[in-house]
This record gives C-alpha cells, sequence and structure tokens, in this order.
C-alpha cells in the first residue's frame, strides 16, 4: 500500500522497528527509517525489566515522527492497534490525525492461542485500547475484524472504514512452473492458525496420497505445554513419512515460487483477519483451503475461488487437500478462480482508492 500511494504522487514515510542499527532507505519511492527501541534498558540493574512492559519501539517511532513533522507537516498517521505503536503518537500536541488500522488485538491473540496471560499482559490490553480509542478513524481489513474488536472497545460505524488487505499482483502471479504434490502452509506455528489441525489431518492426507509433500515457511512456536508445534507435526505421522515435512524461512522471492508450484495452500485458523498468506497464495492461482470463520468468507467464494471447511474440521480439510491433489482439472478451475478474484477485488490498484478516501475522511473531520 505504501508503494501503490506513492506511486499516486502522495508522499509516504515508514517507521519501522530495526534489528541491529538504526537506517534510513528508499523503497519504492517510500522513505524507510528503521529505529531502535528506546530507552535502553538492557544494559541497567534491575531496569531492564521494563522491557516487558515498556513500549520501547513505540516511543522511539513517536519521536522519529515528531522529528519529520517538524520539516515536513504530516498529514496522516496510520499504525497497527497491535503492540500500540501508536500510543504515545495519539498524546503528541499538534499531531497529525491519526488511523489506526485493526489488524487482530493482543488480547483477541491470546485468548485463541489459549495462554494462560491476560492478566500478566493488561498493561499491554490497556495500551492497545487507548491506541484505538484515541484513534480519529480506523481501518479494517475485514468486517469480522471490526465485529469482533467491538466486543471489546465501543466505536461508531461512521468512523471505520473496511479497506482490504492488497496484493501485489505482479509479482505474486501464476507462472509455467509444474504442480507439485506440494500443501503449503505460511504463517507462524501456533494454535490459532490450526496447526493442532492440521497435525491431526496429516495423517489422513499421506493415507491416500503417499507422495504428498508439506511445506511450513515461517516461525515455529510453542504450545502451552512448551514443546515445539515442528515436534508435534513430525510426531503426528510415521517415522518413513517425516522426511515430507520441511519447515523453513523463506524470502519473499522465494516464497512466490512456493505459491507458484504447490497445489493448494493452507490456513485451517481457529479465527483470522484477513490473511496476506492466502491472498498471496490466490494471486499466483494456487488454491487454498481455510476455515468458515473470521475473514476468510469475505476474501474466499466457497467452492469457486477456494475451499472453507468448518473449524478443528481435520478430516474435512485432509479431503479437500486431498481432492485438489487427486484433480488437476479442479485445481487449475479453483486456481484461475482465485486469480480473477484478487485482480477484481484485491489488486493494489483496486484497493488504493477506498485508502484514500478513508484517509480524506480522516482529514476532514474535527
Amino acid at each position: 500500500m505504501a508503494r501503490g500511494l506513492a506511486r499516486a504522487g502522495h508522499r509516504v514515510t515508514v517507521i519501522s522497528r530495526a534489528t541491529d542499527e538504526e537506517s534510513v532507505t528508499e523503497d519504492g519511492g517510500v522513505k524507510v527509517y528503521r529505529v531502535m527501541p528506546t530507552p535502553r534498558w538492557d544494559p541497567i540493574p534491575v531496569l531492564w525489566r521494563l522491557n516487558r512492559i515498556w513500549p520501547g519501539f513505540a516511543w522511539a517511532a513517536m519521536r522519529k515522527l515528531r522529528t519529520i513533522h517538524r520539516n515536513q507537516p504530516i498529514d496522516i498517521v496510520e499504525a497497527a492497534e497491535g503492540r500500540a505503536d501508536s500510543f504515545f503518537v495519539s498524546y503528541m500536541p499538534g499531531r497529525p490525525k491519526l488511523v489506526t488500522r485493526l489488524h487482530t488485538a493482543r488480547i483477541f491473540v491470546d485468548r485463541l492461542n489459549k495462554t494462560e496471560s491476560e492478566g500478566s499482559r493488561r498493561w499491554e490490553y490497556w495500551l492497545e485500547k487507548k491506541s484505538i480509542s484515541r484513534a480519529n478513524l480506523l481501518t479494517a481489513p475485514s468486517q469480522a475484524v471490526v465485529d469482533l474488536t467491538r466486543t471489546w472497545v465501543p466505536f461508531r460505524d461512521d468512523n471505520t472504514f473496511v479497506v482490504p488487505n492488497p496484493v501485489d499482483e505482479k509479482k505474486f502471479r501464476p507462472s509455467a512452473l509444474k504442480r507439485k504434490n506440494l500443501v503449503v502452509y505460511a504463517g507462524r506455528l501456533e494454535r490459532r492458525k490450526g496447526v493442532d489441525t492440521i497435525a491431526q489431518a496429516l495423517p489422513h492426507v499421506f493415507k491416500r496420497f503417499p507422495s504428498a509433500e508439506f511445506l511450513f515457511v515461517g516461525s515455529d512456536g510453542t504450545d502451552r505445554d512448551g514443546r515445539k508445534w515442528s515436534d508435534k507435526l513430525l510426531d503426528a505421522v510415521d517415522s518413513m513419512q517425516r522426511e515430507r515435512l520441511r519447515f523453513e524461512q523463506k524470502s519473499r522471492d522465494a516464497l512466490v515460487k512456493a505459491y507458484q508450484e504447490a497445489a493448494v495452500c493452507i490456513l485451517p485458523s481457529v479465527w483470522e483477519n484477513f490473511p496476506y498468506a492466502l491472498l498471496e497464495a490466490m494471486a499466483c492461482g494456487t488454491p487454498v483451503v481455510a476455515t468458515q470463520c473470521g475473514g476468510f468468507p469475505e476474501l474466499i467464494e466457497n467452492g469457486v475461488s477456494g475451499f472453507l471447511v468448518q473449524v478443528d474440521d481435520s478430516e474435512a480439510l485432509a479431503s479437500r487437500i486431498g481432492d485438489l491433489l487427486a484433480e488437476p482439472q479442479l485445481r487449475n478451475n479453483v486456481g484461475t478462480n482465485a486469480r480473477k478474484r484478487v485482480e477484481k477485488l484485491f489488486s493494489i490498484d483496486q484497493v488504493l482508492p477506498t485508502m484514500v478516501a478513508a484517509y480524506e475522511h480522516a482529514i476532514g473531520r474535527n
């Protein structure tokens, strides 16, 4: 979206978290500042514990924003509610209009993952709630996340815009690569993304298709018992089949090729907002299988541009995977429809006018 706005003639700046050192770069007409969280509590005895509660990136981002705004006035600041990145911006004197984009607040992520941390994270939840309630405007990729967030924080409909996540359909596109008996999962391994359902489905898939392969792209996570999800997935299959499960980190370019080669991309989440993983797969003409929950029905036409199964239904998930592995024509039809849906509704050029209209609405509000 940042590059799309820049191509349309808008001045766009991104402030992101640095992993090792601060930098300033240009990317597709967008200036990108990478900043380190401040203050740096690590070297200070006892105070290092503040890292657990102090939103250091939000503080550093606000300071960088204030400097930029002083030199070149800014009209709009957008930040996610997650991690409360806009918390300090919302209290900045003379600040630009603030747009908070609803991804999925931490309180819901913790509940979906069934973590026992609500008590210890009340401070984080409060920061995120303030980032929502103090915004001039809310945007969200799906109506589903609007409805979910409203159960926690009240807000008005006339202050909320549903703007889908856009996908770079020129980068993520179909290719002439031959499809393999490959199933791709892209995302962090965690409970809320249905990894336990995948584990239960694996034996059913391998029984029907012993030659199937599964590629899990993303970081590993641990379940409530402290065990890695990758280990649980490996334990779900026979020892001879474990080599057919791969766990990798991939660059964006390499991920495009993985989608293009895959027979199907899966994301059987317990709840999901509007995930890029499936948008990118659909843009590559890859059939997708997800769950009948959250924003998935807004993204996928069931049986046309993808398939939806019930949450926690491992047999239905395995059946849909098996059908797509077995029927090349079905794969082709669904993949073609998926690509057309992305071009019609979720390409950058299609989403850009709606996002600009939301920003103009925010600027025009008193």
